[in-house]
Protein backbone atom coordinates (compact mmCIF):
# COMPACT_ATOMS: atom_id res chain seq x y z
CA UNK A 1 0.00 0.00 0.00
CA UNK A 2 2.96 2.60 0.48
CA UNK A 3 4.47 2.03 -2.69
CA UNK A 4 0.60 2.67 -4.50
CA UNK A 5 0.68 5.99 -2.63
CA UNK A 6 3.75 7.12 -3.61
CA UNK A 7 6.16 6.35 -0.65
CA UNK A 8 9.69 5.39 -3.28
CA UNK A 9 8.75 9.20 -4.71
CA UNK A 10 8.71 10.38 -1.20
CA UNK A 11 12.36 8.57 -0.41
CA UNK A 12 13.69 9.55 -3.65
CA UNK A 13 12.97 13.34 -3.12
CA UNK A 14 13.92 13.35 0.59
CA UNK A 15 17.15 11.08 0.05
CA UNK A 16 17.99 14.14 -2.66
CA UNK A 17 17.28 16.30 -0.34
CA UNK A 18 19.33 14.94 2.58
CA UNK A 19 22.11 14.82 -0.61
CA UNK A 20 21.82 18.16 -1.58
CA UNK A 21 22.39 19.16 2.30
CA UNK A 22 25.58 17.25 2.32
CA UNK A 23 26.81 18.42 -0.47
CA UNK A 24 26.57 22.08 0.84
CA UNK A 25 27.75 21.64 4.56
CA UNK A 26 30.40 23.52 5.00
CA UNK A 27 33.71 22.42 6.55
CA UNK A 28 34.83 22.68 9.98
CA UNK A 29 34.00 21.21 13.05
CA UNK A 30 30.78 22.64 13.53
CA UNK A 31 29.36 20.91 10.47
CA UNK A 32 30.96 17.59 11.67
CA UNK A 33 27.53 16.85 13.97
CA UNK A 34 25.41 17.58 11.64
CA UNK A 35 27.08 15.78 8.52
CA UNK A 36 27.13 12.40 10.91
CA UNK A 37 23.16 13.52 11.12
CA UNK A 38 22.82 13.86 7.71
CA UNK A 39 24.65 10.42 7.11
CA UNK A 40 22.68 8.49 9.59
CA UNK A 41 19.40 10.09 7.54
CA UNK A 42 20.59 9.03 4.46
CA UNK A 43 21.70 5.41 5.62
CA UNK A 44 18.22 4.93 6.76
CA UNK A 45 16.51 5.79 4.09
CA UNK A 46 18.53 3.71 1.82
CA UNK A 47 17.57 0.90 4.05
CA UNK A 48 14.26 1.59 5.99
CA UNK A 49 12.92 0.05 8.69
CA UNK A 50 9.70 -0.73 9.04
CA UNK A 51 9.37 2.48 11.42
CA UNK A 52 10.73 4.70 9.08
CA UNK A 53 8.29 3.52 6.63
CA UNK A 54 5.60 4.06 8.55
CA UNK A 55 6.78 7.60 9.89
CA UNK A 56 7.25 8.52 5.64
CA UNK A 57 3.52 7.44 5.03
CA UNK A 58 2.13 9.45 7.46
CA UNK A 59 4.39 12.37 6.52
CA UNK A 60 3.39 11.76 3.23
CA UNK A 61 -0.64 11.29 4.08
CA UNK A 62 -0.15 14.71 5.83
CA UNK A 63 0.96 16.58 2.68
CA UNK A 64 -1.42 14.68 0.50
CA UNK A 65 -4.56 14.33 3.03
CA UNK A 66 -6.25 12.29 0.71
CA UNK A 67 -4.50 9.10 0.00
CA UNK A 68 -5.15 8.48 4.13
CA UNK A 69 -8.43 7.19 3.77
CA UNK A 70 -6.98 4.45 0.87
CA UNK A 71 -4.20 3.55 3.49
CA UNK A 72 -6.06 3.70 7.06
CA UNK A 73 -7.31 -0.24 6.83
CA UNK A 74 -4.22 -1.34 6.08
CA UNK A 75 -2.27 0.82 8.64
CA UNK A 76 -5.21 0.00 11.45
CA UNK A 77 -4.09 -3.57 11.06
CA UNK A 78 -0.14 -3.18 11.13
CA UNK A 79 -0.41 -1.46 14.50
CA UNK A 80 -2.67 -3.82 15.64
CA UNK A 81 0.36 -6.22 15.21
CA UNK A 82 2.48 -3.64 15.76
CA UNK A 83 1.57 -1.69 18.90
CA UNK A 84 4.90 0.34 18.64
CA UNK A 85 3.61 1.76 15.83
CA UNK A 86 -0.02 2.24 16.77
CA UNK A 87 1.28 6.50 17.45
CA UNK A 88 1.66 6.69 13.93
CA UNK A 89 -1.62 5.32 12.79
CA UNK A 90 -3.42 8.82 15.01
CA UNK A 91 -1.62 11.13 13.40
CA UNK A 92 -2.87 10.29 9.82
CA UNK A 93 -4.96 13.02 8.65
CA UNK A 94 -9.18 12.47 9.26
CA UNK A 95 -11.46 12.62 6.57
CA UNK A 96 -13.18 16.09 6.83
CA UNK A 97 -16.74 14.94 8.95
CA UNK A 98 -14.79 11.44 9.43
CA UNK A 99 -16.63 10.15 13.08
CA UNK A 100 -14.70 7.07 14.93
CA UNK A 101 -12.33 5.01 12.41
CA UNK A 102 -13.76 1.33 12.37
CA UNK A 103 -9.85 0.96 11.22
CA UNK A 104 -9.06 2.32 14.80
CA UNK A 105 -6.11 0.44 17.14
CA UNK A 106 -8.20 1.50 20.27
CA UNK A 107 -10.88 0.24 19.08
CA UNK A 108 -10.03 -2.94 17.85
CA UNK A 109 -8.30 -3.76 21.13
CA UNK A 110 -11.19 -2.92 22.61
CA UNK A 111 -13.81 -5.11 21.07
CA UNK A 112 -10.99 -8.23 21.53
CA UNK A 113 -11.62 -7.36 25.67
CA UNK A 114 -15.55 -7.88 24.91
Amino acid sequence: MALEIGLAETIAETLKDVERAIAELPDGPSAVRYRRRLEDQRAALKSPTLRNIVALVVARCAKHPDLAPRIRRGFADLAEHHPELAGFYVQLPQAEGAGADEGDPALIAERRRV
